[in-house]
């Protein structure tokens, strides 16, 4: 019981902070009980405000990060499944090589396994949390819950011109590659240049969840980053900017119990622990690390 518990127990937090920064228009889909004359309307708050749902930027980090994480050196030993389901035969040639398949790609048979064998239910859990890829450790899978939190993103109201862009669009045909007859349609678009408050909490994290989360955000800071749906018009661009974070540092080697409880005390009444550190810093230091070894 003691080992569940501690698996809870609060070692770290580290807040990110900053303004996401539309370099193009963006579409998020506000679905059909939107108040809206167009065949896709944009998702908008009560008083009729663009916002961005903090899980359509968690998607589109995650996606990020995913695609960065092959090329990493093997120095590093991360790995990700892409959430990308394996079949039985690929799996078994997966094992052959000696390759890690993470646990949700695994999902179906440990489910088999776990009903197969209900007495070790516990234990093959356990395995399964153990079996996890990197991203999924750190954004979450049917096994674990997610280390980051990202808030839904608002922009200000003074800062909100009032009026969505509507933009016509095609059906396309994919096997004569022509438009569809009688299929036009219209979708809305928030204009360029909007600008919206960034807040990400990552608590308990690992060396490797920092350093993964650190590649997505270099990526968004340096405008590589897209958001939302119809990304192949031109869509989604956007950027990080002044991006701060502050840390809550509870574990490690030189904290004794009672710096960590002076930490924790300061950190429940409201005081700083530390001063934030600018973004473009922190990303450095935790990106240089994943390559030192294997450059050195």
């Amino acid at each position: 019981m003691a080992e569940l518990m501690n698996r809870y127990e609060l070692r770290n937090r580290y807040v990110f902070t900053g303004k996401l920064v539309m370099l193009t228009a963006f579409h998020i889909g506000g679905g059909h009980g939107a108040l809206s004359s167009s065949d896709s309307p944009v998702v908008l708050t009560p008083e009729g405000t663009p916002f961005i749902p903090g899980s359509s930027f968690k998607g589109a980090l995650r996606s990020t990060v995913e695609k960065i994480v092959p090329g990493l050196p093997a120095e590093a030993k991360m790995f990700s499944c892409g959430l990308i389901e394996l079949s039985n035969d690929d799996m078994k040639q997966e094992e052959e090589q000696g390759h890690i398949i993470c646990s949700t790609v695994r999902q179906a048979e440990i489910v088999q396994e776990r009903r197969r064998r209900p007495a070790a239910a516990e234990q093959i859990t356990k395995d399964a949390l153990d079996g996890l890829c990197h991203t999924c450790q750190l954004f979450g899978s049917p096994f674990a819950a997610s280390r980051v939190n990202i808030n839904d993103m608002y922009m200000s109201l003074a800062d909100w011109g009032g009026a969505v862009q509507v933009r016509d669009g095609v059906a396309i045909d994919r096997d004569s590659e022509r438009a569809k007859d009688r299929l036009k349609y219209d979708f809305e678009v928030v204009p360029a240049s909007a600008e919206f408050g960034l807040t990400i909490t990552l608590e308990n994290a690992s060396p490797q969840d920092l350093q993964l989360l650190c590649v997505g955000l270099s990526e968004f800071m340096h405008g590589f980053g897209f958001i939302g749906g119809k990304r192949s018009r031109g869509l989604g661009a956007c950027e990080i900017r002044g991006l701060q974070v502050s840390a809550l540092e509870l574990v490690g080697k030189d904290i004794e119990t009672a710096e960590r409880y002076r930490r924790l005390r300061d950190y429940l009444l409201g005081r700083e622990v530390a001063p934030p550190v600018a973004g473009e810093k922190f990303l450095e230091q935790h990106i240089n690390a994943i390559f030192e070894s294997a450059i050195l």
